[in-house]
Formats: C-alpha cells, structure tokens, sequence
C-alpha cells in the first residue's frame, strides 16, 4: 500500500511540475507581450503594421487569461473530486449478515 501511496506522489508531483512550467511560460510571455506594449505607447507614430501587432498581443493576452481561467477551473475540479472521494471512504458500509443454517 505504501508503494502506492508513493507511486501517486509522483504522478501528482509531476502534474503540478507541467503546471509550474506552463504559468513561468505564461508570465515571460506576458513580460514581453507588456513590453512591447510599451515600446508601442511611447511611439510617436504607429504605423497600421504596428496597430496589427498591438491587436494580435491583445488577443493574445485574452487567450492566456482564458488559459489560466481553465486550469484555476480545473484546480477546483481536481479539489471537488478529492472531497468527494473523502466523502466515498468515510460513508458508513452496511454488511450483511449470513443466516444461520
């Protein structure tokens, strides 16, 4: 059992692992995204090339927020189904009781 027990450690410790990785991904990506942001702000002329950029970041922006809304999401399943298999083991069993012959 103890076997087990350890084997699922790491499976979940690889999981939040995958998920440490994507939200660093996610912030660098944001810095730059922020920068070049600013770089266009304090532009004294923007060219439509530029105006393009600028809406492509924004929604890329919006896709990441999605993203992290997903996985906030899915953090909350992950929580809902371990109380509910909480709930599962400390139900009260009924056992039947054999006849006497």
């Amino acid at each position: 059992m103890l076997d087990v027990v350890r084997a699922s450690d790491c499976e979940d410790m690889d999981h939040l692992g995958v998920l440490r990785e994507k939200i660093e991904r996610f912030r660098e990506e944001i810095a730059d995204i922020q920068e070049l942001n600013l770089q266009f702000r304090r532009a004294v002329r923007n060219g439509t090339v530029a105006h393009v950029a600028h809406g492509r970041r924004h929604e890329r922006l919006q896709a990441i927020q999605h993203d992290l809304l997903q996985l906030a999401h899915l953090g909350g399943t992950v929580v809902s189904t371990e109380q509910m298999n909480e709930k599962q083991r400390s139900r009260p069993r009924v056992v039947k009781q054999k006849r006497a012959a």
